[in-house]
Parts: structure tokens; C-alpha cells; sequence
């Protein structure tokens, strides 16, 4: 079967994450935060972060650099691979595609739309090439603001269509801003700027100060999220019981009667995920083996003609 039940879906992967705002709010601080992180820096901004809590880091002068880190083993210790920013990580993929050919670029510089497909094909072989690393990721980026009439809402500064394509990947996308003295990433989209939260986070989180070290995404993202996982896994646990009372049940119906019993005792079970489906289907295929259908009518089961 190539359908995957509920039961079989695996939710422990990596998280894919994306966090933006303004210069100074903490970026890059909050996303090393992350479990045992490696920075890919094509900002060149490591220096800016208190030297605490910087991390081994791959300052980046061109996108081979980082095509040659992400095929060799040096990865293999870290669990979170963070790079810093998405937007200079676009620039230079640009300048990677247009070096085979220069076409790929007008006269003044810019890429033409033909660049920015190139681009855009490289980026999501990037993509894939992270995934396979089985490791979490986390996107840096800088707010770019734009109007809709009077409204302002801001959106993570990534030239081309690389920001679009991103965000289809990502589990969460997290706007940084300051509040007063207070710093919050917000996960849930609103009127005022664009994110994503696809695994149950609180709709916004206080970051805290780093007196007492820089472990802000450990605890209060990658907790949560393990938090969620673990409810998860319990429901699995109660969902594969309720399949097993289910089976028990319907393979104790000897003929018509015990399956209209059966019936009668499925429609008040509780539901888990696809359980209602699958004792519907196995309900039906019992009642073929006693010679019954179902009457829509009557709404109960009754004898086949001929049976």
C-alpha cells in the first residue's frame, strides 16, 4: 500500500525553522541557542555575537565553500545546521549559477529571469541536500517591509522567489521584534507580518536574556516540540488499543444479528484519527462473509438475497 495510515506517519524528524526581524533584535544569538548548532555565515557576522555563545562556523566567501561542507563528514557531530542570512545566501547562489554562465545576468548586474529559475533549482537541491543530513535547520533573515495602502507588514527580506519556496518546507517561521525592554518571536501570522507554526508552539513566546547562557531555543521551541510528540505518541498508543477492541469486536460476529449487535456498539465507540473508517471498512467486509448488506433505508444490516 502506498497510503500511510496515522499510525505509521513518524513525527520525530528534525524541525526546519525560519527566524526574521530587525537588526539587533537577537537573531542570530537566538537561533545558536539551538541544540549542538554549526553556522554556515554568509553574513560574516559570528563577531557580532557575544563570544560565549558563538559556535564552529564556516565563514562564507562563495557557495562552492558550503556545497563542499554540507558533501563532507565535518557535519556530522552537530544536530542543528543554522544559516545566517537567507538573503546573502541567495546572493551568492546567484553568483554560483551566473559564473557557468554569465547570461544568466543582465548588464547591470542583476539576474535575469532566467538566473533567478537557475537559482531557484539550486536553492531547493539545497534543500534537499540539508535534508538528507537529517539535521534541524534554521533559516536567519532580516525583515523587509512593504505597504498594502496604509497597512505595513513585514516579511523576511529574501530577494526573488526563494522566500516563497522556503516556507512551504518550513515547520515554523518566527518574527523577532521588541516590545518596550521585552524581545518575543511570534509564530502565528497576523495582519502586521508573515510566519508559520505547524507544530502546536504558543502563538508568541518571550525570549528570555541571556544572563544564565543562551539555551532559549532548547528550552522553550525544541521542549515544546518534543512535548507535542510525546502527547503524540501516547495517542498512537490508544489509537492502535481502540484498534484492537475494534478487531476483537467484529471478529466475534458469527451472523446477522451479532453483526447488527456490533454495529449498534461501533457507532457510540470513541474516534481516533481514521478509527471510525477502518471499522466501517472491516464492519463491511465482515458482513460479505455472513452473507448481509447494509440497508441505507432501515439504516441496519440485513440478509443478501440469495444468501
Amino acid at each position: 500500500m502506498l497510503l500511510k495510515q496515522p499510525n505509521e506517519i513518524q513525527n520525530n524528524a528534525p524541525i526546519s525553522c525560519l527566524i526574521y526581524g530587525q537588526p539587533g533584535t537577537g537573531k542570530t544569538t537566538a537561533a545558536l541557542s539551538a541544540n549542538r548548532p554549526a553556522l554556515i555565515d554568509f553574513d560574516r557576522g559570528i563577531g557580532r555575537v557575544e563570544a560565549r555563545f558563538r559556535c564552529p562556523s564556516l565563514p562564507v566567501n562563495n557557495f562552492n565553500e558550503v556545497l563542499d561542507l554540507l558533501n563532507s563528514n565535518e557535519l556530522d557531530p552537530f544536530e542543528t545546521i543554522v544559516i545566517d542570512t537567507l538573503g546573502k545566501c541567495i546572493d551568492r547562489i546567484g553568483d554560483y549559477v551566473a559564473k557557468d554562465n554569465p547570461k544568466l545576468k543582465q548588464g547591470n548586474g542583476n539576474l535575469s529571469m532566467q538566473g533567478w529559475g537557475a537559482v531557484k533549482i539550486q536553492f531547493q537541491n539545497l534543500l534537499k541536500l540539508i535534508a538528507s543530513k537529517n539535521k534541524s535547520i534554521i533559516f536567519v533573515a532580516h525583515e523587509k517591509e512593504d505597504k498594502d495602502g496604509d497597512v505595513r507588514f513585514v516579511r523576511p527580506d529574501v530577494a526573488g522567489s526563494s522566500g516563497k519556496d522556503i516556507v512551504k518546507e518550513l515547520d515554523l517561521m518566527g518574527y523577532i521584534e521588541m516590545k518596550g525592554n521585552t524581545r518575543t518571536i511570534s509564530f502565528s501570522p497576523t495582519e502586521s507580518h508573515y510566519a508559520k507554526n505547524s507544530l502546536g508552539l504558543k502563538p508568541v513566546i518571550e525570549i528570555p536574556n541571556t544572563d544564565k547562557g543562551n539555551t532559549f531555543f532548547q528550552d522553550c521551541i525544541i521542549s515544546a516540540v518534543n512535548a507535542r510528540r510525546t502527547k503524540e505518541s501516547e495517542m498512537l498508543d490508544q489509537y492502535n488499543a481502540l484498534k484492537d477492541v475494534i478487531t476483537e469486536k467484529i471478529s466475534a460476529i458469527k451472523d446477522l444479528a451479532t453483526l447488527n449487535e456490533v454495529f449498534e456498539e461501533l457507532k457510540n465507540i470513541e474516534k481516533i484519527w481514521d478509527s471510525e473508517f477502518f471499522w466501517k471498512h472491516e464492519l463491511n467486509s465482515k458482513a460479505s462473509e455472513v452473507g448481509a448488506t447494509y440497508d441505507k433505508v432501515a439504516k441496519v444490516f440485513i440478509q443478501k438475497l440469495g444468501a
